[in-house]
Parts: C-alpha cells; sequence; structure tokens
C-alpha cells in the first residue's frame, strides 16, 4: 500500500503545471502590408507565481517594459504599458503574437535561455 502511495504522489508531482519562469529569447516578424514580414527580436524575463506571472520585456533595441499577466495551462496572456500578448507552450517554446496599443502585430517564437 505504501509503494502504491508513493506511485500516485510521485505521478501527481509529474503532472503539475509547468513554471514558465526564466528568461526567453524571440524571433519573430511584425506583419507589414508593404513588406510582409518585418524581421524582429525580443526578450522576456519571466517570474511565475502560481497562475500570476510578472516580468519584463524588450522588443529589438526599445525599451524594457514592465508585464503582468495570468497563466492558463499552457497559454499566457499578460499586459504591458505598450500593449498586450499572448503566448502558447509548444515544447520548450513559447509561441504567439503581441499586440502593440497601435495595433501592430509581432508573431514571435521565445525559446527560454
Amino acid at each position: 500500500m505504501k509503494k502504491l502511495i508513493i506511485v500516485f504522489v510521485g505521478l501527481a508531482a509529474s503532472l503539475s503545471a509547468a513554471d514558465y519562469s526564466g528568461i526567453w529569447n524571440g524571433n519573430g516578424g511584425f506583419e507589414s502590408a508593404k513588406y510582409g514580414s518585418v524581421p524582429a527580436t525580443a526578450q522576456m524575463t519571466l517570474l511565475q507565481s502560481g497562475s500570476s506571472i510578472s516580468g519584463t520585456l524588450k522588443i529589438g533595441n526599445g525599451n524594457v517594459v514592465k508585464l503582468t499577466g495570468t497563466v492558463s495551462g499552457s497559454t499566457i496572456s499578460f499586459s504591458t504599458t505598450g500593449g498586450t500578448g499572448v503566448l502558447t507552450a509548444n515544447g520548450t517554446q513559447l509561441q504567439g503574437k503581441l499586440t502593440s496599443s497601435t495595433a501592430q502585430i509581432l508573431d514571435i517564437v521565445f525559446t527560454q535561455q
């Protein structure tokens, strides 16, 4: 019986939610009607506490901005002073879209450093 309990405890621990804390480097492109996809890089630092997420985001040579948001399953949703983002975990990557307050859309894939 003790072995069975230990197996269930180990299984429950392995099924716990992922922790997305860390430094993430991103590559992607801004959608442009005139130029197609304009390449861009980004770096994001995340700190997860339960289903809450906080951190910073820097796109290209822009300013570092603070972000806050939530984690639900494999989806991270957040906002900054300059826009919003929705990223989905796909293996060891986070991929999705960042939308600026001026409606610019950045399709991006982040890989953890």
